[in-house]
Order: structure tokens, then sequence, then C-alpha cells
């Protein structure tokens, strides 16, 4: 059997500036024989797709590998260019059985709101009606009809941070198996949910209403289910169609797959109200909460310029906050600014540096700080993670600087890269362990790694473009009526399909 396998993931956040090539680039880009070189082995979808079916002695057709950090919509020319390399290289590779595809499932370009759809479809068309089409997503993907008609089973992620990548690829491709041996039928049933919650409450690992969810996804397989998801959405993202999404597949049942479906549903919307349930401080606040725990690191999380979230890094208002508070105890923060880590390049280290610093992208949403401060370091920079989650995975930062602020430490960076993983400051020789604040740009990952070493965390209402506070967010073209905007909707999962 010939496998075709490819990845093609992004998250977008349609209040965020543009995606281009370049942001690809900086996470990975590869194709054919790369994507098997450097993804085998690593915890990713492509790892688990390769796991399958070299146990089967079935052959895996690569074609690509594109991930790039969540950001704004893709402008039209990298859409075009990456899918053209994908739909090229379907075209070529002759004749298939079997199409095992990682896609995100919250990705948007300027021309298309539903880009994973789009995708799907246009494979759907080019390998033809009988070839089965497996397709992985994000737990935050946004589920719409066109992926549903297109794609022959949809599998997501069951854990948040997300730890689970190598499984649910390996997931996938035991269905496409069992397809192709001629033992299973999968039968898919899915149902959109009209809500919306905070991403700060979506983490596995505690108690609380959204490990209820995800566990009640796993428990789903002892009545039955082979396969279920619950896509839980991420906010930001301007969009018809947007909403929770519930994905039961079964073994040639379609009628226990509906009942599960609708179990799955109605258990979201049970638990709407807990998982808007959020405590959200002012940067002020929540410094001052920070500074007079008796205990150390306290770790902030500056939600509203989550990387993770699309949001590029750059504010630069809980810096301002943390120079308002003048601390005594060392305090760690990042800002993406290229033109400040090139201005820091230039003035060498040891060097005093006065500038404004960060809102070059956020600027409809923060203003630039004035900083005078001491270069402590200068150089291009990257990281590994050492979490579950992506485990193992280079992440570049690009030209980079320490700035030195009183006991404030300052790490600029060029690249809006992730703050989740402790490395991201040890890679510049900034231990959290030994600070009193640690500042974050993270909703749920960061919990995998701080949550151990924190002995607080305090989650910011600041400005931004990923905001927690989504009964704020300026919402146009979504469909109506939707939780949380209207909180008096009834929604029965068993009357709607």
């Amino acid at each position: 059997m010939r496998i075709l396998i490819a990845e093609l993931k992004q998250e977008s956040n349609t209040f965020a500036p543009l995606t281009t090539i370049e942001d690809f680039k900086g996470f990975h880009l590869l194709f054919g024989n790369e994507v098997i070189e450097k993804l085998q082995g690593t915890n990713s979808e492509i790892a688990g797709f390769l796991n399958v079916l070299e146990a089967k002695n079935y052959d895996a057709i690569p074609i690509m590998a594109a991930f790039a950090v969540s950001g704004g919509p893709l402008n039209d020319e990298t859409y075009e260019f990456l899918t053209s390399q994908l739909y090229a290289g379907i075209h070529s590779a002759g004749k298939i059985d079997g199409v095992l595809l990682a896609l995100h499932g919250a990705m948007v370009s300027v021309s298309e709101f539903d880009a994973d759809g789009a995708i799907i479809e246009k494979v759907r068309e080019i390998v033809g009606a009988d070839v089965p089409i497996m397709v992985t997503m994000d737990l935050h993907a946004n589920i719409t009809k066109r992926k549903i008609q297109n794609a022959t089973t949809i599998s997501g992620f069951r854990t948040c941070p997300h730890i689970d990548l190598i499984e649910t690829g390996e997931r996938a491709a035991r269905m496409l198996c069992g397809i192709l041996d001629g033992t299973s039928n999968p039968t898919m049933a899915w149902q959109k949910v009209p809500m919306v919650t905070p991403a700060c409450k979506q983490i596995d690992f505690k108690p609380g209403p959204y490990r209820d969810l995800l566990q009640e996804t796993i428990f789903l397989d002892t009545l039955g289910a082979i396969d279920s998801s619950a896509f839980t959405v991420q906010p930001w993202l301007d969009i018809p169609e947007l909403g929770y999404g519930a994905i039961v597949i079964t073994e040639n049942n379609p009628s226990l797959a509906r009942e599960l479906t609708n179990r799955l549903a109605q258990k979201m919307w049970e638990l709407r109200s807990d998982l808007v349930d959020t405590t959200l401080l002012s940067a002020s606040s929540g410094i001052e909460k920070a500074l007079k725990n008796p205990l150390g690191p306290v770790v902030l999380s500056d939600l509203a310029d989550g990387t993770g979230a699309g949001s590029p890094g750059d504010s630069s208002t809980v810096l301002a906050a943390l120079i308002q508070a003048n601390p005594s105890q060392r305090c760690l923060v990042s800002v993406c600014d290229p033109e400040v880590a090139l201005l820091a390049a230039s003035i060498g280290v040891g060097g005093d540096i006065s500038t404004k610093i960060g809102a070059l992208r956020s600027y409809a949403f923060s203003n630039p700080t004035h900083i005078t401060g001491t270069i402590l370091r200068s150089g291009i920079e990257h990281f590994k993670f050492t979490q579950k989650g992506y485990n193992g995975m280079r992440v570049e930062m690009g030209l980079c600087a320490v700035l030195a602020i009183g006991e404030i430490r300052v790490l600029v960076t060029s690249l809006p890269a992730f703050t989740t993983d402790p490395a991201f400051y040890r890679c510049v020789d900034l231990e959290p362990t030994t600070a009193q604040i640690v500042i974050v740009k993270s909703h749920a990952q960061f919990q995998d790694s701080y949550d151990a070493i924190a002995s607080e965390i305090i989650f910011l209402d600041t400005p931004g473009m990923s905001s927690d506070n989504i009964a704020q967010l300026p919402l146009t073209r979504i469909d109506r009526p939707l939780f949380p905007w209207d909180r008096d909707m009834v929604f029965d999962s068993g009357a709607v399909r």
C-alpha cells in the first residue's frame, strides 16, 4: 500500500498581523524525504503516521510538512505557495491508496475563512471519492461542514497542553489501515455546539470542567466509539461557523455515532458557564500581588499577547507596569522587537541603551514603552522544547538581546517565539526559579512546565489580540446566537444535526 502523508499547520488569529512564508521557515518547512528525516521520532502526528505504516510495511509517500507559530491569517501569496506545493506533490505521487493529513483546523487565509476545509476539499478532488482521507487536527480546530463532507475521518488531540500528537497520528493511521485491510468501516458523526470559551481554562492536568470534558471523550471509547474528539475552538476567529465541535467515530454503526456525539455535545453545553468562569487581574494589580508573595517565582501570564495564540509577543504593557513598580526582586519579561535587538547589537554588550520598545505590530492594542538600561547579552538565539508537548523541537528566536533595567531582565527577541518553556529564558542564562516574577505570554501550554516551579500563577487582563476577556472581542462575522455573547440562548444537542 502507498500512503501519502503531509502536514500543513497554522493556528490563525484574525486580529493578528498577517502570516508569511518566513513564519513557516521559522518553525519548519520540509519537503519530500526531509519530512521523514526531520520528524520521525518526534512528538508529531507525522511520527505517529510513520509508526503505524512501518509496522504494516506500507510505503509512506511524504509530500511536505509545514508548521508556523500561531499568527494572523496567511497572506494570499503564502497560502497559494504552500497549497500549490501540496497539490502538485499529490498529483506527482502516482497511484495512492490512502491519505494521512495533519492540519491544525483553525487556519485562515486572507481570501479563505475555512482554509483547512478548502485544503481537504481539494485533496478529495485530486484523489477521488474512493481513497480514504484521514485528517488529524488540534483540539482548538473549528469544525465546519466543508471539513466533514470531504474527510473520511477527523481525529483531534485529547490533551491540553498538547502532549499526544504522536498518539493522535497513530489513531488516524490505524483507522486508515483498517479500511485498507478490509477489517474496518469507520462511520463518523459530528455536531456543532454554539459556544466559545477562554483558553486559559483549557488544561487537562488539574481538576475542573475542561478535564471533565476531555475525559468524557476517552470514556466514549468504552461505549463503542473507536475514536472521539472534543474540538474546543480557539476564540480569536472572527469567521462564520465559529463554535465548539463534537466528533465520534464508530465501527460501521451510524446510529451509535450520532447517539454518542449528542452525548458529547450535551456535555459541552452543560459545562459552558464553568468554562468561562475566569479571574483576570490588571498588570499593576498582578505585579503588586506577586511582589507581596513571600515565595517565588510567581508566574504572570500576559494572555492578550500570547505568542501561542497568534499575538506577536511585542506588547510592552506589562514591562511598563514592572518599571513603574520598580521591584527590588528579580523579574523576567520578554518583548519581541527586532529593531531594539538590532540596536542593542550595534551598541554592544556592556553598553547603555535608551529607546522605545514594543507595539511594532500590536499598535492597535498597545503603545511602545521608553526604556533605559544596560545590555547584558546580544546574539542569535534558539531553544529546544523540554516540555512533553513538542518535546525536542527547535524554536528560533532570531537576533536577541538581554537588557537590565534595575532588577528587571528584558529578553528582546526578533521572532515571536513560544514563551511556554523555561528553556526560553534559560537559553540566555536567565533562570526562572531564582526570579520573583516570571512573565510568560501563553494561555495554557506554559502550565505544563511552570506549574511544577511556580508558587502562584496569575492571569492578566491586558489589551491585546488574544485576550481571554472574550465577551469584549469585536467579532462581527460570527453566527448568532453564540454563547457567551448570548447567555440566554437555548441549545438541544438532540434536535440539531
